[in-house]
């Protein structure tokens, strides 16, 4: 199968359907008691982006995404791409003909997972550097591998993160595209991820090493028109800075673009003086946060500036005080986003976030009190790091109004997990069932505004023999130079 070309249509119908579709295949029907029969997935399909296709789940456990809501027992009914009802009798009075109509009594039925923060165009080095720490991954993607990549390599990348995010149950990213070395490098890369069908905030950057054609930030605004015609659209554009750059902001600022930055004392000292400025504002979202002073953390509380961690890289790296900075968030009264930055390391996979953070959290917690130190936040819950994965990831893409929680109104960005599974049969509490017990491999069907992204275990409509070509092409044409020399 030939690559897929590059051309910057603007957003439509995936590309992604037809280039990676099994040829004059229907797609993967679920197995038999899974779900629902085949014929759900042919009318979820037939009826793609219809404004008016009405999808009932029943008898889910319901998730709603915020901590202090309740677990409940009811429907879900869909129409288009929207949330309509939730509830005990949610849709019975449209069950018939015209819906499709989805028994997810052994399911628990949450939103989807959005990550706050991912260098999606690395996708096709995934486990290329499992022992770096922070000066072997920028020795490697940056310096040596970053300048390798052709505009086709960022569609890959990009492309192969945005899957394996879907199928993991991570509906929503924000990329952070720090590789922008030509206005085609960015085209390629927000045309991933329209065909992958994921939502995405691509945020478009400088590259940190190598030469490059100069174009950003000023191709933001090619972006913007040629591609961006639509707050409503699945994907949406902002500024990514590495630097913190006065001039920058100012940018991102004059056009209402968000910017999404690298935050940490070993690079970023001059936060006061953007403050001064009137550029630290909420349209603002801060990665790492590691190793801030209390008048800066008072900075971001009071500007309402959103904040993610990083509970694996974080460590893994040795990034600044090498563990993520949940506490000096909720000391603020922040309650910070999750995401998984990149997977030269690890895979994306927000279930080991979650347990991560969490175990790292309380770790610290019982630690602090065991020495008889002054007390800090208390231990998270498993419904706070829940909430970290959705609700708060929806903060930091800017997006809590449309996704990060099942509330009527919202998008059907909604995720099943399956409950019948040895590791988490019976699901007694289905929160800590999430975050304690599930993995990607229980999600057994993913909506992205109401459209089938995953269907009884499996990528609707994709070929991974395809893309797995495609990856292990891109991988060997990036690492031929570095295998050569050694």
């Amino acid at each position: 199968m030939s690559s897929p070309d590059l051309t910057r249509a603007p957003a439509g119908p995936s590309r992604l359907r037809s280039t990676f579709a099994h040829d004059g295949e229907t797609p993967h029907p679920p197995a038999a008691g899974a779900l629902q029969a085949a014929v759900a997935l042919d009318e979820l399909l037939l009826h793609e982006g219809d404004a008016e296709r009405r999808i009932l789940f029943e008898n889910a456990t319901v998730v709603h995404g915020a901590a202090d809501q309740a677990v409940v027992r009811g429907n879900v009914l869909v129409v288009g791409s929207r949330i309509a009802e939730v509830g005990p009798r949610a849709g019975v009075d449209v069950r018939g003909p015209g819906t499709v109509v989805l028994d997810a009594s052994d399911h628990i039925l949450m939103p989807g997972f959005v990550d706050s923060h991912l260098h999606a165009w690395e996708g096709q080095l995934r486990g290329i550097a499992p022992d770096a720490d922070f000066d072997g991954y920028l020795d490697l993607s940056h310096k040596t591998l970053g300048p390798r990549y052709r505009a086709h390599d960022t569609y890959v990348g990009n492309l192969v993160t945005s899957l394996v995010c879907l199928s993991a149950g991570v509906t929503t990213i924000v990329d952070n595209s720090h590789n922008s070395r030509t206005a085609d490098h960015s085209s390629a890369a927000v045309e991933a991820l329209f065909d992958a069908g994921i939502r995405g905030v691509h945020a478009a950057a400088a590259p940190r090493f190598g030469d490059w054609d100069q174009q950003w930030p000023h191709d933001l605004d090619r972006l913007q028109a040629e591609y961006f015609s639509s707050a409503d659209q699945l994907v949406t554009l902002r500024m990514m800075d590495t630097t913190s750059d006065a001039d920058m902001w100012r940018f991102a600022h004059d056009r209402g673009l968000w910017v999404s930055s690298e935050i940490g004392s070993d690079w970023v000292d001059n936060i006061v003086a953007l403050h001064e400025l009137g550029l630290v504002t909420e349209t603002h979202t801060f990665n790492h946060c590691l190793g801030l002073s209390d008048q800066e953390w008072q900075i971001i509380a009071e500007t309402g500036v959103k904040v993610n961690v990083c509970p694996r890289s974080d460590t893994l790296f040795g990034l600044g005080p090498s563990f993520p900075a949940v506490d000096d968030a909720l000391a603020v009264g922040i309650r910070p986003g999750l995401s998984m930055d990149n997977e030269l390391s690890f895979g994306a996979d927000m279930f080991r976030e979650m347990a991560v953070l969490t175990h790292l959290q309380r770790g610290r917690v019982h630690q602090r009190r065991n020495a008889g130190e002054e007390a800090g936040p208390d231990p998270v819950s498993a419904g706070d790091v829940l909430e970290f994965a959705t609700l708060r990831g929806a903060e930091n893409a800017g997006l809590v109004g449309r996704t990060g929680s099942i509330e009527v109104g919202k998008q059907a960005d909604l995720i099943l997990i399956d409950t019948t599974a040895a590791n988490t049969l019976p699901a007694t509490d289905p929160i800590a069932t999430v975050v304690g017990y599930a993995h990607p491999g229980n999600v057994s069907a993913v909506f992205v505004a109401g459209d089938v992204r995953k269907w009884d275990g499996r990528l609707v409509g994709v070929d991974l023999r395809a893309v797995r070509r495609l990856a292990e092409q891109s991988r060997d044409h990036l690492r031929a130079p570095v295998r050569a020399a050694t």
